[in-house]
């Protein structure tokens, strides 16, 4: 199988390059191919003639995306938009990752793959138009992953910043009313692998088990990490950010159990996985 991936050198692209084990694969970071730039998208599918197209480039950071709405635009909408035309016209299949940020929060049970979305942010706002893209230039060759809280190696993340932060501080606020559930990235990148290889379409959500506050994830991961920081909870409206997060952005993945025939972990082994390989 040919795989050409998108946004190789970010946190999800360098732990699926080895997940991809057994695959040609072709890993393009952002230096190598701008996703945006519709001409070398195509010159780069047209080269590699993939089997796969998976696209892990994105603009993620949330807030600045508030203040660079055109760059969040670019990446994150126009940029699927072209990976969708190229494949359209080589016959490859493609495989977009997207966020629990499409959602506005409002629920009262995980967010099933159907459920009505609102994004809240430019960055929800933006992903979203990138799954509506897909969706609609390639409607039978498209798998949408979304996924939510990813932490991981190679790229600032959550848990990364808190243990920063614990040694440096003796105390940490962290917000306690927003619930989703982390992610470990490696274990993201299995089944991914696990996904192309069943072959299913349309819209899947992926994340590990279990549910958690940001609290709850800092605290978890202080107290593994051994560090005696004292972690309190504290509410959104205590930690204002110039982009609003969705307070509950549950993901339901019955439908990727399903078909991979297991859920993934609970977060917190993910947890001490990361924590073990990484030593952040």
């Amino acid at each position: 199988m040919i795989i050409l991936l998108t946004g190789a050198g970010g946190q999800l692209g360098q732990d699926l390059r080895p997940a991809l084990r057994g695959a040609q694969l072709h890993p393009f970071d952002h230096r190598q191919l701008d996703i945006a730039d519709a001409r070398a998208v195509q010159a780069a599918v047209d080269r590699v003639r993939p089997d796969w197209i998976i696209n892990c480039a994105a603009f993620t950071q949330v807030d600045r995306a508030e203040a660079e709405p055109e760059s969040a635009q670019r990446v994150n909408a126009e940029g699927p938009a072209n990976l969708a035309r190229a494949a359209r016209q080589t016959g490859a299949r493609l495989l977009q990752i997207s966020t629990d940020y499409v959602f506005d929060g409002m629920a009262t049970r995980p967010y099933r793959e159907d459920d009505p979305v609102g994004p809240l942010n430019v960055y929800g706002r933006t992903k979203l138009a990138g799954e509506q893209a897909v969706r609609h230039i390639l409607p039978q060759g498209h798998l949408i992953v979304r996924t939510q809280w990813l932490f991981g190696e190679g790229a600032p993340n959550f848990v990364a910043t808190i243990l920063r932060l614990a040694r440096e501080r003796s105390q940490l606020k962290v917000v306690n009313d927003q619930h989703g559930r982390p992610t470990y990235a490696a274990d993201l990148a299995a089944a991914l692998w696990t996904l192309i290889a069943c072959d299913p379409r349309g819209t899947v959500h992926c994340a590990n088990e279990g549910v958690a506050t940001w609290f709850d994830l800092a605290t978890a991961a202080v107290r593994a990490a051994g560090l005696r920081a004292r972690v309190e909870p504290c509410g959104t409206s205590e930690m204002p950010r110039p982009a609003p997060r969705p307070q509950f952005s549950v993901l339901d993945c019955t439908r990727y159990a399903s078909i991979a025939r297991t859920p993934l972990r609970p977060w917190p082994e993910g947890l001490a996985e990361y924590l073990r390989r990484a030593n952040p």
